[in-house]
């Protein structure tokens, strides 16, 4: 969402260039939506590895077959150029295909699509109506994103009351980015609320606990400067180890790291340590379990 950020330089510097856990985080990359095939017939044989062209050649047959999830995994290789060249126009018709055949997440990258005029000429209009449909089959990142249209006025009369309650129910339901944006709304006083530094902490920690990369950053530096509550050098470090050992590159991170190990007592760094080493393997072993359920 394009909303005022609290970290300043430090977060509209911010560089993603994420390792395998982290990656984790971004769950519409083709390699993740390849192995999301819920069909027995969408997958390949257990442990067997395949190709990219196979891949594709794989999920062309079963989504010509009328499977859904095919069909949306067809539109992801498209848009990626995985196992076949790169075409926009072809991953949008599959999208389009996979939101008629009942996914919802077809519907969600049908309306990113007209948003952004990826395969069509940009049309706000259709990119609503897309995440409308999204979420009334209740898919959760849908909310979100129609969150902002409302919020912003783009592509619909602007209703922040409206924008604010889907905002709150994605962020209920687990949505990661909800619960980032709704603390950087309390801790700007954006949208009529008024500043509350205390709820944006809470709320960049729950963020940060689901996995957004910049929650990582926005918990550590609302620890780290005792806002919204008293400062909390150990949970900082915490959560700055869990971005820098997680594969993100923030500037200043590095930096931010060394200066709270001179501060923090060596035993409650060490708990520190272990704490974002515990955050990392439970995300990377609920990953597998996800590809693993997947199979």
């Amino acid at each position: 969402m394009k909303l005022l950020s609290p970290l300043g330089a430090t977060c509209a510097s911010l560089c993603f260039a994420i390792c395998v856990i982290l990656s984790s985080f971004l769950p519409y990359s083709a390699a993740f939506a390849a192995s999301e095939v819920k069909e027995e017939a969408s997958r390949p044989p257990e442990g067997q590895k395949i190709a990219p062209e196979a891949l594709f050649a794989l999920m062309l047959t079963n989504a010509e077959r009328g499977q859904s999830k095919a069909m949306l995994n067809l539109g992801l290789l498209y848009e990626q150029g995985v196992g076949v060249p790169r075409n926009f126009t072809k991953a949008l018709d599959w999208y389009q295909k996979a939101a008629n055949a009942g996914e919802a997440e077809g519907y969600l990258r049908m309306g990113l699509c007209y948003e952004i005029g990826m395969g069509a000429v940009a049309d706000m209009g259709k990119a609503v109506v897309g995440y409308e449909q999204a979420v009334a089959l209740g898919h959760v990142p849908a909310m979100n994103r129609l969150a902002e249209v409302y919020l912003n006025g783009r592509g619909a009369a602007k209703d922040e009351s409206k924008g604010l309650r889907l905002l709150n129910k994605a962020a209920d339901a687990g949505d990661a980015a909800a619960m980032f944006d709704l603390g950087r709304i309390v801790l700007n006083g954006l949208y009529g609320r008024k500043s509350e530094a205390d709820k944006a902490r809470a709320w960049f920690l729950k963020a940060a606990e689901a996995g957004h990369a910049g929650g990582l950053l926005a918990a550590a530096s609302m620890l780290r400067e005792g806002k919204g509550g008293k400062m909390d050098a150990e949970g900082a470090l915490r959560w700055y180890l869990t971005a820098l050992k997680g594969g993100m590159q923030a500037e200043g991170l590095e930096k931010a790291v060394a200066e709270l190990k001179k501060i923090v007592p060596a035993k409650q760094a060490e708990a520190a340590e272990k704490a974002a080493d515990a955050w990392l393997a439970a995300r990377a072993e609920a990953l597998k379990q996800t590809q693993a359920q997947a199979r």
